[in-house]
């Protein structure tokens, strides 16, 4: 069997309760290798299958992006135009100053405060969110300022690229300004749609979406007693993380974004370039993209995502013309699945 090896492998990481879930490697548009085990559903005994859908947190931020940059394209949405001219009052956040702009928003340079500690390595910062807004509360972006919106800057917009969520609430709540419609329909009419991603959503958790593959909490012990995610995570899913969606389905989406039906060249050009100040960093960001930037030159694109419960990486190697996408239901597994792939297909270690 072709690949006979890496297969085992992703068996045997399932049966030590370290992955469940499904990997894929695509290249020049063509399945090279594509493997799911574990289960959906340890209560109901479900196996993930290659059509099981995940929640993919950050790597939602992509699309929001994307959909973001064609607003732009279209004249709808000018991405140097200060927050505060777009935003209504009640969405303005106490630190958000004139200079402050979409652009910096997309390129993770704002300066403005996260809403949990991003270098918390348990859960605690993210969950002690929900003891300020209920999980069953958060269904909009919206209901998602009351976390951060007093909250002081921590430098100048367009200084230093420094990750936060809270940056990617308030796209959405721009797209929602500039359209008057939700961020979740515009992504699905602006991005799902002409991506082919038949099979993607913004999940409402408690709608109980078909096929998704059920978080699980590995901090919680052996496999038999991890808890599940659902008090661990917003009722809707949000701009900053709150996708549902297949292996396949985001292998469609990096081939119509470098295949040029989303964005114009010179739009993709920059959502793939570093938009922070030059830097020798290794990881760098570009629009709602995660870039490793060798030597000045960038090497992969894509994103990662992590929340209670989830684990997913999305890389694509330019020169390679390979992506690898693993999905975890639970919130550790997709690293070191990532690296395996890497590995077996004698590409550099992934870093985005």
């Amino acid at each position: 069997m072709e690949n006979e090896g890496l297969h085992a492998w992703f068996d045997g990481r399932a049966a030590s309760g370290d992955f469940s879930g499904v990997a894929l490697v695509r290249r020049d548009g063509e399945t090279v290798f594509e493997h799911a085990v574990g289960l959906a559903s340890r209560a109901h005994g479900v196996p993930v299958t290659l059509a099981s859908r995940f929640a993919v947190a950050s790597v939602t931020k992509m699309p929001v992006a994307v959909a973001a940059l064609r607003l732009a394209e279209r004249g709808l949405l000018d991405l140097h135009r200060p927050l505060l001219e777009i935003l209504p009052p009640g969405q303005r956040t106490a630190a958000m100053t004139r200079a402050h702009t979409t652009h910096h928003l997309l390129a993770q340079t704002s300066g403005l405060a996260n809403y949990h500690d991003d270098a918390d390595e348990t859960w605690a910062s993210f969950t002690a969110s929900w003891d300020r807004v209920a999980t069953y509360h958060a269904r909009t972006p919206a209901d998602m300022l009351p976390l951060f919106a007093d909250l002081p800057a921590r430098r100048p917009p367009g200084e230093a690229y420094e990750y936060s969520d809270a940056n990617f609430i308030l796209v959405g709540l721009v797209i929602e300004a500039v359209t008057g419609r939700s961020w979740a329909d515009v992504v699905t009419e602006e991005v799902f749609g002409p991506a082919g991603m038949v099979d993607t959503e913004t999940g409402v958790m408690d709608a109980d979406p078909a096929r998704l593959a059920v978080g699980y909490m590995t901090d919680d012990g052996p496999v038999g007693l991890r808890r599940t995610n659902i008090y661990s995570v917003s009722a809707n899913g949000m701009p900053d993380g709150g996708m549902i969606t297949t292996a396949h389905d985001l292998a469609a989406l990096v081939e119509a974004l470098l295949g040029g039906k989303l964005l114009a060249p010179a739009t993709l050009a920059a959502m793939i370039s570093s938009q922070a100040p030059p830097s020798d960093d290794l990881e760098q960001y570009g629009y709602g993209c995660l870039l490793t930037v060798e030597d000045g030159r960038v090497t992969s694109i894509g994103h990662g995502g992590s929340d209670p419960g989830v684990s997913c990486m999305v890389v694509h190697h330019l020169a390679a013309r390979t992506t690898l996408i693993t999905l975890c239901n639970q919130d550790r597994g997709s690293w070191a699945a990532t690296k395996e792939l890497s590995r077996a297909f004698g590409l550099h270690e992934a870093r985005a």
